[in-house]
């Protein structure tokens, strides 16, 4: 598929990200990561949603204890204080053990998350780098040098969008089988997970 020219697409450091954000990138000549802010709280900075037998399951990675609100994104630290490796884990694992593609991928899956990575920022962009190859998509991805604070209108700017919602221009989350689907309606913009276990690199035709 040809992408749009002269299309920016600017996202935030993301944990998981959602279908969103790799649905924008595959449809933008330039992505840029923003490495020029600061945290934000409940935001997909350090949490995902993914779907499990009972429903919508956040995961959150834990912080280093500090106003991380204030604070420049690349100095967040991860805290390694709870067993949260484990829960997340065990989650993907309860929510697609049974998914088509969950061999394929959750070993890959679990050695990012287990890498141990001191920087939020830094696990993050190994998770974007999974993504882009699992997808295959033909993206090239920069980080930002300075904050920009506004953008022109042919930019699509999604780091004040909501942890529960965004709302994209153009986005049309496309139903496919998920693992749940018997007890649950298709739960759109999930975690990018959630359709790379069920479409494996199929996902790209979502995308």
């Amino acid at each position: 598929m040809d992408k749009p020219m002269n299309n920016k697409v600017i996202l935030t450091t993301e944990y998981f990200p959602p279908v969103s954000s790799y649905w924008l990138m595959n449809r933008s000549n330039e992505v840029i990561i923003e490495h020029c802010e600061n945290y934000q709280k409940k935001s997909t900075r350090n949490r995902t949603k993914i779907l499990g037998v009972n429903g919508i399951d956040i995961l959150s990675v834990p912080l280093k204890k500090g106003k991380n609100n204030r604070m420049p994104i690349t100095e967040v630290e991860i805290s390694y204080d709870s067993e949260w490796i484990a829960n997340h884990l065990h989650a993907i694992k309860s929510a697609y053990g049974n998914a088509p593609y969950f061999e394929y991928y959750f070993d890959d899956i679990e050695r990012i998350i287990k890498s141990e990575h001191n920087k939020l920022i830094d696990l993050n962009a190994a998770i974007v780098k999974f993504f882009v190859k699992s997808f295959d998509l033909d993206t090239t991805i920069t980080n930002s040098e300075d904050y920009v604070r506004e953008y022109s209108d042919k930019a699509v700017d999604v780091r004040k969008m909501g942890f529960n919602k965004r709302d994209i221009e153009g986005f049309v989350a496309k139903s496919y089988n998920q693992v749940f689907e018997e007890k649950h309606e298709f739960i759109e913009d999930l975690s990018a997970l959630d359709l790379l276990m069920c479409k494996g690199p199929e996902g790209i035709l979502w995308l």
